[in-house]
């Protein structure tokens, strides 16, 4: 082979690989972006950019149009480039004239329209085929990159303090021990006042369906905690430092371990995870069965007595009296619990039975029995007087739970009444109960004031507000609600519980292992990005597929002819056939004169079938010539 003729193979075969790979990669990114939505499911912005798309659709759309058209005229122009190098080879042959004019317009992205000859029907089809591949190719792209509005679902997991662990249960039995009442009555006590007796209001007024917003710690939360600590960090409330941690905990920042798949800390989820999140969690929450009954008809016999010593006040203006009460309730039988009290009276040592009145509630923390097998309730005895004397002498039974709540996070509301399954405390548990028993006597104690009482107020008026007949007359609706009440100052205890011992600095290094219990769930969100869309995704490669095989099957045909002209050097000098240029110039060489019938409707379907080739004349001239015998076999009849 000559060292021309080597030359001229390398470098045509060369632009042949390179036109191949060049589409080969176009189709590779698409496949790989298509890959991505398929495999991540979804495929979203950061906030910033998504709220920067929302704001300017147009400017997107008009991005995304022109980087479409950019790659689909790309693929066009290199499946054109391989038509036209295989019809340059082919055309060194016999090739009848309809062919020649469905391969120009094949290299130019057009058709031909035969479909009134038969005969043609196919390659007409094949034409039109190609034709539209070629049109779909910037809608494919336009479907694959355009950014919409998706929902999109991650996994969240993590872990979170664990009440139920027996490390954290010694943890608080000596802490228990250690802390000195006044240390936590100074620093923390004034937070569960506050905060367990607007969480029991809350959810009291859930039996009439009131709505109920808590508030704790920065964090919302709908009706009651449900015992959990929030475990997303847009949630989470407070970011202060605390100024004190674990049972002398006051508020400020907790911190959190909680991931949202694949790897991005939850912390920072609000930079990326679009413009609207919903999440649900599984965590470890804490809840309670309370059941209240007339002291009569329950099986604890706690002879509740309320007494009271009355003293003389003198006063500049008018003398007025204090009564101290001692309330007292059978709780073992051997050593009664007293739970003592301080209200008014007037100069006359009488009160207001109208505007005042006296709810006193003596919770009995320890075992009934010691012969129970188990350390799982305790029970309030509680009575009201005066204006509360709606509510007979009572025996509330209070079970605390452990429980698994699937918590809703959603607008910036926490709701944590989902309850997948729960269990009563143990012996295991008992420290955590005993801490629970304390904080309802608290509550049970600063409620009353010395002229009225706190909870008796919150079951009056949310009572009245049921817009119920008259309160005395309905005992057990006053039930149902001490009931939730009781049972919402026990949800908020253990998140107080949670908020000590999860703040910043309440250990060294975090929450140690052995303390810890699993959280999972699920985020979905909506922003603007990409998601599965299954078969539309599939369709926006399939014309980008198909002329990349188009485009390889062409380019193979001209490499394969390719090595077959290896010793024709003229057969390796440039011919366009979609080039008007050159194909004007290779006619006028004067090969096809007096060779094709006349410019007719029958003569130019006769010249349809008329097989021509290029010759060369010299080496860098070519005409187009009739193959020999050609012009015979054509008179065919046009019908």
């Amino acid at each position: 082979m000559a060292p021309k003729s080597k030359r001229h193979l390398f470098w045509n075969i060369l632009r042949l690989e390179t036109i191949v790979l060049a589409q080969i990669l176009i189709f590779v990114f698409a496949c790989s972006f298509l890959g991505e939505e398929l495999y991540h499911q979804c495929v979203s912005f950061n906030s910033t950019l998504t709220r920067l798309i929302q704001g300017s659709p147009k400017v997107s759309t008009t991005v995304v149009t022109l980087m479409a058209t950019a790659l689909s005229l790309a693929s066009s122009a290199l499946f054109g480039l391989s038509v036209k190098e295989a019809m340059r080879h082919k055309m060194w042959s016999p090739t009848p004239l309809v062919e020649v004019s469905a391969g120009i317009a094949l290299a130019k992205g057009s058709h031909i329209l035969k479909f009134d000859r038969w005969r043609y029907v196919a390659i007409t089809a094949l034409t039109w085929f190609i034709f539209g591949l070629l049109k779909l190719l910037t809608t494919g792209w336009t479907t694959l990159l355009m950014p919409t509005l998706v929902d999109c679902t991650f996994g969240v997991v993590g872990t979170e303090l664990d009440l139920a662990s027996s490390a954290f249960t010694q943890l608080l039995q000596i802490e228990l021990q250690v802390y000195s009442p006044l240390q936590i009555h100074d620093d923390s006590f004034p937070i569960i006042d506050i905060g367990g007796s607007l969480s029991g209001i809350s959810a009291a007024g859930t039996d009439f369906g009131l709505p109920g917003i808590f508030n704790f710690n920065g964090a919302k939360y709908n009706i009651s905690t449900g015992g959990i600590l929030p475990a997303i960090e847009d949630y989470a409330g407070s970011t202060q430092t605390p100024g004190a941690t674990r049972l002398s905990f006051a508020g400020g920042k907790v911190l959190l371990n909680t991931t949202i798949l694949p790897g991005v800390k939850a912390g920072g989820s609000s930079h990326w995870l679009g413009v609207q999140r919903n999440y649900s969690v599984y965590q470890q929450g804490v809840t309670a069965n309370v059941s209240c009954v007339p002291a009569t008809q329950s099986e604890y016999q706690l002879n509740l007595s309320s007494n009271h010593s009355a003293f003389s006040v003198p006063s500049q203006s008018q003398p007025y009296y204090v009564w101290a009460w001692d309330s007292s309730a059978n709780c073992n039988g051997s050593s009664p619990s007293v739970q003592q009290y301080i209200t008014l009276a007037n100069s006359t040592n009488q009160t207001n039975e109208q505007g005042s009145g006296f709810l006193p509630s003596v919770v009995c923390p320890g075992q009934r029995n010691q012969t129970d097998a188990a350390f799982q309730k305790f029970v309030i005895a509680t009575q009201g007087y005066y204006k509360y004397s709606f509510l007979p002498s009572s025996v509330c039974e209070v079970t605390p739970l452990l429980t698994t709540v699937r918590v809703n996070y959603s607008s910036g509301m926490i709701e944590a009444s989902g309850i997948v399954e729960s269990r009563p405390f143990d012996n295991s548990t008992s420290e955590l109960l005993l801490f629970l028993a304390g904080i309802a006597n608290y509550e049970g104690r600063q409620a009353q004031g010395t002229a009225t009482n706190a909870i008796g107020d919150a079951l009056y008026s949310i009572y009245v507000a049921g817009g119920n007949s008259p309160i005395e007359n309905n005992t057990q609706q006053v039930y149902n609600e001490l009931e939730n009440f009781w049972r919402g100052v026990i949800e908020f205890s253990a998140t107080f519980l949670r908020s000590g011992y999860s703040a910043n600095g309440a250990f060294l290094d975090g929450i140690p292992s052995n303390m810890t219990a699993p959280i999972n769930g699920t985020v979905w969100m909506l922003t603007m990005g990409w998601a599965n869309r299954g078969a539309l995704y599939l369709f926006s490669v399939l014309p980008l597929g198909l002329i990349t095989l188009l485009t390889i099957l062409a380019a193979a045909y001209s490499i394969v002819k390719l090595w077959g002209e290896r010793k024709n050097v003229h057969t390796q000098t440039p011919f366009d056939v979609s080039d008007t240029l050159h194909l004007i110039t290779a006619c006028a060489a004067g090969g096809l004169e007096g060779k094709l019938h006349p410019f007719s409707s029958t003569g130019l379907q006769q010249n349809e079938g008329i097989m021509v080739m290029l010759e060369e004349v010299d080496e860098d001239t070519k005409k187009l010539v009739v193959a020999p015998g050609s012009s015979a076999a054509a008179k065919f009849d046009a019908a």
